[in-house]
Protein backbone atom coordinates (compact mmCIF):
# COMPACT_ATOMS: atom_id res chain seq x y z
CA UNK A 1 0.00 0.00 0.00
CA UNK A 2 0.95 3.78 -0.57
CA UNK A 3 1.02 6.38 1.79
CA UNK A 4 -0.82 8.61 0.56
CA UNK A 5 -1.90 12.76 1.79
CA UNK A 6 -4.28 15.45 -0.03
CA UNK A 7 -1.84 18.16 -1.23
CA UNK A 8 -0.75 20.14 2.15
CA UNK A 9 -2.96 23.55 2.43
CA UNK A 10 -5.76 23.00 -0.54
CA UNK A 11 -8.33 25.01 -0.72
CA UNK A 12 -11.39 23.62 -2.10
CA UNK A 13 -14.82 24.62 -3.16
CA UNK A 14 -17.87 22.80 -1.31
CA UNK A 15 -21.80 23.33 -1.52
CA UNK A 16 -23.69 21.87 1.12
CA UNK A 17 -26.40 19.58 -0.50
CA UNK A 18 -30.24 21.09 0.37
CA UNK A 19 -29.04 24.28 0.74
CA UNK A 20 -30.27 27.30 -2.03
CA UNK A 21 -26.69 27.22 -3.09
CA UNK A 22 -25.99 28.65 -7.47
CA UNK A 23 -23.51 25.84 -7.98
CA UNK A 24 -25.77 23.45 -6.65
CA UNK A 25 -28.81 24.70 -8.56
CA UNK A 26 -26.20 24.82 -11.40
CA UNK A 27 -25.32 21.08 -11.73
CA UNK A 28 -28.91 19.87 -11.13
CA UNK A 29 -29.79 22.07 -13.98
CA UNK A 30 -27.11 20.72 -15.72
CA UNK A 31 -28.82 16.85 -14.27
CA UNK A 32 -25.46 16.06 -12.66
CA UNK A 33 -27.50 16.11 -9.21
CA UNK A 34 -30.73 14.92 -9.16
CA UNK A 35 -33.59 15.47 -6.06
CA UNK A 36 -34.80 11.46 -5.31
CA UNK A 37 -37.23 13.21 -3.09
CA UNK A 38 -36.86 12.92 1.04
CA UNK A 39 -33.63 14.45 1.21
CA UNK A 40 -31.86 12.66 -1.21
CA UNK A 41 -30.34 12.87 -4.44
CA UNK A 42 -28.18 11.29 -6.85
CA UNK A 43 -24.77 12.28 -7.49
CA UNK A 44 -23.38 11.78 -11.38
CA UNK A 45 -19.77 11.76 -10.05
CA UNK A 46 -17.21 10.40 -12.79
CA UNK A 47 -17.31 7.08 -11.32
CA UNK A 48 -20.96 7.00 -11.27
CA UNK A 49 -21.36 7.90 -15.47
CA UNK A 50 -18.70 5.31 -15.67
CA UNK A 51 -20.54 2.44 -14.15
CA UNK A 52 -23.44 3.54 -15.85
CA UNK A 53 -26.27 2.96 -13.20
CA UNK A 54 -27.26 5.93 -11.71
CA UNK A 55 -25.93 7.82 -9.55
CA UNK A 56 -24.18 8.59 -5.71
CA UNK A 57 -26.77 8.11 -3.05
CA UNK A 58 -26.20 11.40 -0.84
CA UNK A 59 -28.28 13.32 1.29
CA UNK A 60 -29.31 17.02 2.38
CA UNK A 61 -26.73 18.02 4.55
CA UNK A 62 -23.63 16.15 2.47
CA UNK A 63 -21.42 18.53 0.61
CA UNK A 64 -20.37 18.52 -2.96
CA UNK A 65 -17.12 19.38 -4.60
CA UNK A 66 -16.85 18.95 -8.04
CA UNK A 67 -13.94 17.44 -9.68
CA UNK A 68 -11.51 19.18 -12.53
CA UNK A 69 -13.67 17.37 -14.72
CA UNK A 70 -16.46 19.09 -13.88
CA UNK A 71 -18.13 16.20 -11.83
CA UNK A 72 -19.35 16.45 -8.84
CA UNK A 73 -18.55 14.15 -6.07
CA UNK A 74 -20.17 13.90 -2.30
CA UNK A 75 -18.78 13.70 1.19
CA UNK A 76 -20.83 12.98 4.19
CA UNK A 77 -21.63 15.59 6.44
CA UNK A 78 -19.66 14.08 9.38
CA UNK A 79 -16.49 13.30 7.26
CA UNK A 80 -16.62 16.82 5.38
CA UNK A 81 -17.09 18.72 8.50
CA UNK A 82 -14.36 16.96 10.59
CA UNK A 83 -11.79 17.28 7.64
CA UNK A 84 -12.47 20.84 6.04
CA UNK A 85 -12.02 24.34 7.81
CA UNK A 86 -14.78 26.84 6.57
CA UNK A 87 -12.86 30.00 5.07
CA UNK A 88 -15.59 32.22 3.54
CA UNK A 89 -18.88 31.77 1.49
CA UNK A 90 -18.08 28.18 -0.46
CA UNK A 91 -14.07 28.11 0.59
CA UNK A 92 -12.38 25.40 2.29
CA UNK A 93 -9.33 24.18 3.69
CA UNK A 94 -8.98 20.66 3.19
CA UNK A 95 -7.21 19.62 6.75
CA UNK A 96 -4.08 16.66 5.21
CA UNK A 97 -4.16 13.41 6.75
CA UNK A 98 -2.11 10.37 5.77
CA UNK A 99 -4.46 7.76 3.78
CA UNK A 100 -3.75 4.44 2.30
CA UNK A 101 -3.87 3.70 -1.16
CA UNK A 102 -3.92 0.77 -3.58
CA UNK A 103 -3.24 0.87 -7.39
CA UNK A 104 -2.75 -2.75 -9.67
CA UNK A 105 1.13 -1.98 -9.79
CA UNK A 106 1.06 -3.33 -6.06
CA UNK A 107 0.82 -7.14 -5.09
CA UNK A 108 -2.92 -7.83 -3.38
CA UNK A 109 -2.68 -7.15 0.11
CA UNK A 110 -5.21 -7.76 3.05
CA UNK A 111 -7.36 -4.51 2.23
CA UNK A 112 -7.87 -5.66 -1.10
CA UNK A 113 -8.74 -8.87 -0.32
CA UNK A 114 -11.23 -7.57 2.25
CA UNK A 115 -12.87 -5.60 -0.68
CA UNK A 116 -13.13 -8.69 -2.92
CA UNK A 117 -14.41 -11.08 -0.35
CA UNK A 118 -16.80 -8.44 1.50
CA UNK A 119 -17.21 -5.34 -0.03
CA UNK A 120 -18.29 -6.30 -3.56
CA UNK A 121 -15.27 -5.25 -5.13
CA UNK A 122 -14.92 -6.82 -8.83
CA UNK A 123 -11.51 -6.47 -10.29
CA UNK A 124 -11.72 -7.53 -14.36
CA UNK A 125 -8.27 -8.19 -15.30
CA UNK A 126 -9.18 -8.72 -18.82
CA UNK A 127 -10.80 -4.78 -19.01
CA UNK A 128 -8.61 -1.21 -18.68
CA UNK A 129 -11.33 0.58 -18.73
CA UNK A 130 -13.60 -1.29 -16.60
CA UNK A 131 -10.97 -2.83 -14.50
CA UNK A 132 -12.68 -1.99 -10.93
CA UNK A 133 -16.67 -2.18 -10.39
CA UNK A 134 -17.99 -2.13 -6.66
CA UNK A 135 -21.16 -0.67 -5.20
CA UNK A 136 -20.23 2.72 -3.47
CA UNK A 137 -22.75 5.67 -2.31
CA UNK A 138 -25.64 3.59 -3.95
CA UNK A 139 -24.38 2.68 -7.29
CA UNK A 140 -22.38 0.93 -9.26
CA UNK A 141 -18.95 2.74 -9.74
CA UNK A 142 -16.72 1.45 -12.23
CA UNK A 143 -13.18 2.49 -12.49
CA UNK A 144 -10.13 1.82 -15.23
CA UNK A 145 -6.92 -0.10 -14.70
CA UNK A 146 -4.83 2.96 -13.61
CA UNK A 147 -7.08 4.17 -10.95
CA UNK A 148 -6.24 4.52 -7.17
CA UNK A 149 -8.09 3.27 -4.71
CA UNK A 150 -8.13 5.44 -1.63
CA UNK A 151 -8.81 4.10 1.92
CA UNK A 152 -9.99 7.06 4.34
CA UNK A 153 -10.16 4.71 7.36
CA UNK A 154 -9.30 0.86 7.97
CA UNK A 155 -11.30 -1.02 11.11
CA UNK A 156 -9.35 -3.90 12.69
CA UNK A 157 -10.74 -5.96 15.18
CA UNK A 158 -8.64 -6.76 18.27
CA UNK A 159 -6.90 -10.24 16.56
CA UNK A 160 -5.76 -7.56 13.38
CA UNK A 161 -8.59 -8.99 11.03
CA UNK A 162 -10.28 -6.41 8.73
CA UNK A 163 -13.68 -5.50 9.88
CA UNK A 164 -14.64 -2.48 7.89
CA UNK A 165 -13.45 0.30 6.00
CA UNK A 166 -14.59 3.61 4.05
CA UNK A 167 -12.99 3.44 0.47
CA UNK A 168 -13.32 4.73 -3.22
CA UNK A 169 -12.10 5.02 -6.57
CA UNK A 170 -9.94 7.86 -7.13
CA UNK A 171 -9.12 8.65 -11.49
CA UNK A 172 -5.43 8.59 -11.78
CA UNK A 173 -5.73 12.34 -13.02
CA UNK A 174 -7.42 13.50 -10.47
CA UNK A 175 -5.63 11.68 -7.71
CA UNK A 176 -2.35 13.02 -9.57
CA UNK A 177 -3.60 16.30 -9.26
CA UNK A 178 -5.03 16.08 -5.58
CA UNK A 179 -2.59 13.66 -3.58
CA UNK A 180 0.51 13.23 -2.84
CA UNK A 181 2.74 9.97 -2.28
CA UNK A 182 4.66 10.26 0.94
CA UNK A 183 5.83 6.50 1.35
Amino acid sequence: MYKVIKNKGKIVEAYQLGSDNPVIKALMDEGKICDIGNGRYEIHSQEAVTGGSGGEKAKAGDWIKVDSKGYPYPNEKEYFEANHGHIEGDTFEQFPKPLSAWDAKLEMCPEIAFLVEKKGLIIDETSSDRRYMAELWGTTEVAAEDAMLVFYSVSYDMAGNITDCDWNFVERSEFDRTYSVIG
